[in-house]
Protein backbone atom coordinates (compact mmCIF):
# COMPACT_ATOMS: atom_id res chain seq x y z
CA UNK A 1 0.00 0.00 0.00
CA UNK A 2 2.81 2.41 0.90
CA UNK A 3 4.47 1.96 -2.51
CA UNK A 4 1.16 2.60 -4.30
CA UNK A 5 0.57 5.82 -2.38
CA UNK A 6 4.16 6.92 -3.00
CA UNK A 7 3.74 6.24 -6.73
CA UNK A 8 0.49 8.20 -6.82
CA UNK A 9 2.00 11.19 -5.04
CA UNK A 10 5.00 11.24 -7.38
CA UNK A 11 2.74 10.97 -10.43
CA UNK A 12 0.52 13.80 -9.14
CA UNK A 13 3.47 16.11 -8.45
CA UNK A 14 5.32 15.38 -11.70
CA UNK A 15 2.13 15.89 -13.71
CA UNK A 16 1.64 19.26 -12.05
CA UNK A 17 5.22 20.16 -13.01
CA UNK A 18 4.61 19.16 -16.63
CA UNK A 19 1.45 21.25 -16.70
CA UNK A 20 3.30 24.25 -15.24
CA UNK A 21 5.87 23.98 -18.02
CA UNK A 22 3.16 23.85 -20.69
CA UNK A 23 0.84 26.44 -19.15
CA UNK A 24 2.68 29.49 -17.81
CA UNK A 25 0.75 30.97 -14.93
CA UNK A 26 -0.72 27.65 -13.76
CA UNK A 27 -1.16 27.76 -10.00
CA UNK A 28 -2.18 25.00 -7.57
CA UNK A 29 -5.76 26.35 -7.50
CA UNK A 30 -6.00 25.63 -11.28
CA UNK A 31 -5.05 21.98 -10.73
CA UNK A 32 -7.84 19.74 -9.42
CA UNK A 33 -6.95 16.08 -9.11
CA UNK A 34 -8.12 12.75 -7.78
CA UNK A 35 -7.52 9.06 -8.37
CA UNK A 36 -10.20 6.70 -9.59
CA UNK A 37 -10.73 3.16 -8.30
CA UNK A 38 -8.12 1.88 -10.78
CA UNK A 39 -5.51 4.36 -9.52
CA UNK A 40 -5.67 6.50 -12.66
CA UNK A 41 -4.79 10.12 -11.92
CA UNK A 42 -7.60 12.38 -13.14
CA UNK A 43 -6.55 16.02 -13.54
CA UNK A 44 -8.86 18.91 -14.32
CA UNK A 45 -7.35 22.24 -15.35
CA UNK A 46 -9.73 25.01 -14.27
CA UNK A 47 -9.70 28.79 -14.43
CA UNK A 48 -6.82 29.16 -16.89
CA UNK A 49 -6.77 29.15 -20.68
CA UNK A 50 -5.39 25.93 -22.14
CA UNK A 51 -5.54 24.64 -25.69
CA UNK A 52 -6.27 21.08 -26.69
CA UNK A 53 -2.76 20.93 -28.15
CA UNK A 54 -1.12 21.97 -24.88
CA UNK A 55 -3.08 19.37 -22.92
CA UNK A 56 -2.40 16.68 -25.53
CA UNK A 57 1.34 17.40 -25.32
CA UNK A 58 1.26 17.07 -21.52
CA UNK A 59 -0.74 13.85 -21.76
CA UNK A 60 1.76 12.42 -24.28
CA UNK A 61 4.61 13.18 -21.85
CA UNK A 62 2.65 11.58 -18.99
CA UNK A 63 2.01 8.48 -21.11
CA UNK A 64 5.73 8.26 -21.93
CA UNK A 65 6.78 8.74 -18.29
CA UNK A 66 4.12 6.76 -16.40
CA UNK A 67 2.67 4.42 -19.03
CA UNK A 68 -0.38 4.85 -21.24
CA UNK A 69 -3.65 5.48 -19.47
CA UNK A 70 -2.18 6.25 -16.04
CA UNK A 71 -3.09 9.96 -16.27
CA UNK A 72 -6.15 11.73 -17.70
CA UNK A 73 -6.01 15.49 -18.27
CA UNK A 74 -9.07 17.57 -19.12
CA UNK A 75 -9.73 21.29 -19.40
CA UNK A 76 -12.84 22.52 -17.61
Amino acid sequence: MYLAVGDENTRKNLTFGLLQQALPGLMPEHYVWDFDANRVLRVRVVGIVATAGQLAAVLARCDAQFGPGRVQVVYV
